[in-house]
């Protein structure tokens, strides 16, 4: 071999190693900081942090804590056939897709042709002139494929799997939203049904108290002004009741639609009661914050938006690329597939940006701007992950002391009513002490019922802010 072209060689080895040994240009990703305090509410840090937190996020039967089989069937329904997962995981796919798109840019391109054409050429000269006819016949095979040596290209990998990522994350959140959804609303309508308990009782006392009042007005024991109060008092009981009954209608048509059914012919049978929420620690670390999808999908999408600065950086460097072509030409048919009618070409080329450095600073600019931006965001989700687990672990925490003051309320009340029932009986009291001690009562349990259900929403929205399960 020449002297020469083994130089030659030597060089262009050296000069491709040297462009391929390059990193990629631009920032590197760092997850934008935020200054968190060592654990929630008061007190130390008292609770393992769960492992998924360190990890992925994935996802959690955080509904089984209430162990209410109902309550399962729902959350399980709603996360199968709920329309709005059914459109976000579309939205995945679609990112999913748009990454493998960004990694196909990795292989060189080639395409392979066939084409044939007749031509007339007209010539002169000095002799004269004349035409000449001639066909072409061809299979070519085309390749190219640039260098990625500043790291455009990982760059936009990087982008596309971090954006990837944020919709997977973002279809984590919205399930943690959706269950939630479902959750709070099948517990309003326990509360309903509950409400609804109360007030059939009260009917039943009312009804009986108006029986009696009526038998005593045909005897003429009472006056007809006691007997108004009755009948006034078992119509207002009847006219709450109707209205909790159009409560539970919307309540029951909400969770079909969550469910992903139709709202008409829509049931949940009825269940009068309450259960105690889960219990929760006192106090929380702050890292629990790392398995909340939205959380994970901010820091993602802060991700894709570094690795764009790089892209509009690379942009301002050279670009290397090697092309070659092989295939077959012959200006006859029958000829064309022979040995002496292979050609081939290999080549390749630089180009460098000129004239537009104005849009390449412009470019990289926004693209700075556009990460600050999210970076941004980043901070408020997470600040506003703070705010709700506060708001939920103190808020947890105050509706239990108001829960025990509102239970002795209420014995209170019932107390008040049966003494008053019995002093009436007697003599000793009017109706109209009767009617305030049963209203006061009613008030009493409609209280203690809300406050239970109250709770249970806020074990909800706990649950939420902690991203699924603490």
């Amino acid at each position: 071999m020449p002297k020469r072209l083994c130089i030659r060689r030597s060089v262009s080895c050296c000069l491709l190693a040297v462009l391929s040994s390059c990193g990629p240009v631009g920032p590197n990703h760092e997850v934008p900081p935020v200054d968190l305090p060592g654990s929630f509410s008061q007190g130390g840090v008292t609770w393992k942090l769960h492992a998924a937190a360190a990890g992925s996020a994935r996802p959690q039967a955080w509904w089984r804590l209430y162990h209410d089989p109902t309550l399962t069937g729902l959350e399980e329904r709603a996360l199968a056939h709920n329309q709005e997962l059914k459109g976000a995981v579309a939205r995945l796919r679609q990112a999913r897709e748009l990454s493998n798109q960004a990694r196909s840019q990795y292989f060189p391109n080639v395409t392979l042709g066939t084409g044939s054409e007749r031509s007339k050429i007209r010539f002169r000269g000095p002799g004269g002139g004349g035409t000449v006819q001639s066909n072409d016949f061809s299979v070519p095979v085309d390749c190219r494929y640039e260098l990625d040596v500043w790291g455009k290209l990982s760059r936009q990998v990087e982008s596309a799997t971090a954006t990837e990522a944020a919709a997977g994350e973002s279809l984590s959140a919205l399930r943690l939203s959706v269950a939630g959804e479902v959750a709070q609303t099948y517990w309003a309508l326990r509360a309903v049904d509950t409400n609804r308990a109360v007030l059939t009782h009260t009917l039943e006392i009312r009804r009986k108290a108006l029986e009696l009042f009526t038998k005593r007005r045909d005897v003429g024991n009472i006056s007809g002004l006691d007997l108004s109060r009755a009948e006034t008092e078992v119509a207002t009981a009847e006219s709450e009741r109707i209205r909790l009954d159009q409560d539970r209608v919307s309540l029951v048509n909400a969770l079909a639609v969550l469910t992903g059914a139709v709202a008409t012919g829509s049931a949940i049978a009825e269940q009068p009661d309450l259960p105690k929420p889960p219990s929760v620690p006192s106090a929380l670390p702050s890292e629990v914050l790392r398995q909340r999808p939205d959380i994970r999908a901010a820091e993602r999408r802060v991700a894709a938006a570094n690795a764009q600065i790089g892209v509009a950086c690379a942009a301002f460097y050279p670009s290397f690329s090697i092309h070659a072509s092989s295939g077959l030409d012959d200006g006859r048919l029958p000829d064309l597939f022979q040995a002496s009618s292979v050609v081939w070409a290999l080549g390749g080329s630089v180009i460098t940006p000129l004239t537009n450095q104005k849009f390449l600073n412009s470019q990289r600019r926004g693209a700075i701007a556009a990460h600050e931006a999210v970076s941004a965001e980043y901070r408020q989700t997470v600040l506003e992950s703070l705010r709700e687990v506060e708001n939920a672990l103190q808020g947890a925490a105050i509706l239990e002391r108001r829960q025990v003051a509102q239970n002795k309320a209420l014995q209170g009340a019932r107390k008040t009513y049966e003494l008053s029932v019995k002093r009436f009986e007697a003599g000793l009291v009017s109706f109209l002490d009767v009617v305030d001690a049963e209203r006061t009562r009613l008030d009493a349990e409609q209280a203690a019922n809300a406050i239970r259900a109250e709770r249970l929403a806020l074990s909800v929205a706990l649950i939420k802010a902690l991203g699924g399960e603490w």
